[in-house]
Formats: structure tokens, C-alpha cells, sequence
């Protein structure tokens, strides 16, 4: 065998091997009735935040633990444990992505990822309003 081939044999191993460590990253969106039927595997569920519902922490009792209510795509609301402190402003997020596994009654979370607002969105409506010759459905193309 000549070196050249050795040397492509040993990159298309390293090449399988390395891509091999990302295809547990490569996982599809699940609503909590699908990762409930998925016992015990590691699902992702993106969800939107119950703000009826406060979010319990209780840094002195358990730091460790934040529990919160939330809808998933389907509009199915269920109880979310994260295994974590509460994260910042978690109230004012638009989105959330759950990693986690379905447990009974509950959502385990062991880690999220918070879609936050965006912090163009207020600057962009008050910047339609101070346009001259903006309208109620924005600006005036007749007057140009």
C-alpha cells in the first residue's frame, strides 16, 4: 500500500470518527406527548413559557431546582423541572428549547436555550412612527 493511501485511509477514518461525535447534536424538535412516548431518550422540545403561572425558585431551599409551566408546539402545557438555578430574565423570553428527558407528569430539564427578545423590535416601531409622512400602515410611497 503506498503512503498516500494510508494517508487517505487514516483521513476518512478521522473524518467518520470526528463526525461521529456530532450526529447526537443533529436531534429534531419533539411536543411533549412524542417525548413522553420516547421514555427515558434524551429529546429536545421547543416550548413558549406559561406567564399565567409563576416560575417557583427558591435559592435557599433548593438552588438547584426551578420548576415553571410551559406550552409546546401542539399547545400542550406541562411541568418543566430544571436541574439549574433560574435563569435571567426567563419571563421575558419569546422562546425556550428544552433538553431534557419526559418524566410521568413532569419535563426534566438539564439544560435550555432561550430565544430572547429582539431588542430592535421597540426601536423599529418607534421609528415608523417619527417618519414624516408615515401612515397607520407605515409610510406615504404617494407623497414621494
Amino acid at each position: 500500500m503506498k503512503k498516500i493511501h494510508l494517508i487517505l485511509l487514516l483521513l476518512v477514518i478521522g473524518g467518520i470518527v470526528g463526525m461521529s461525535f456530532f450526529i447526537k447534536d443533529l436531534t429534531t424538535y419533539e411536543t411533549f406527548a412524542s417525548a413522553a412516548s420516547k421514555k427515558d431518550k434524551f429529546v429536545v422540545v421547543k416550548v413558549k413559557l406559561d406567564k399565567s403561572q409563576a416560575v417557583e425558585y427558591d435559592m435557599v431551599k433548593d438552588p438547584n431546582k426551578t420548576y415553571f409551566w410551559a406550552f409546546d408546539q401542539d399547545g400542550q402545557r406541562t411541568r418543566v423541572v430544571y436541574n439549574n438555578a433560574k435563569p435571567t430574565d426567563i419571563e421575558r423570553s419569546e422562546g425556550i428549547d428544552l433538553n431534557g428527558y419526559m418524566r410521568g407528569d413532569h419535563f426534566e430539564c438539564t439544560k435550555l436555550q432561550m430565544k430572547c427578545p429582539s431588542k430592535y423590535k421597540d426601536d423599529m416601531k418607534l421609528a415608523e412612527k417619527n417618519l414624516p409622512g408615515a401612515t397607520a400602515t407605515g409610510t406615504d410611497a404617494n407623497k414621494y
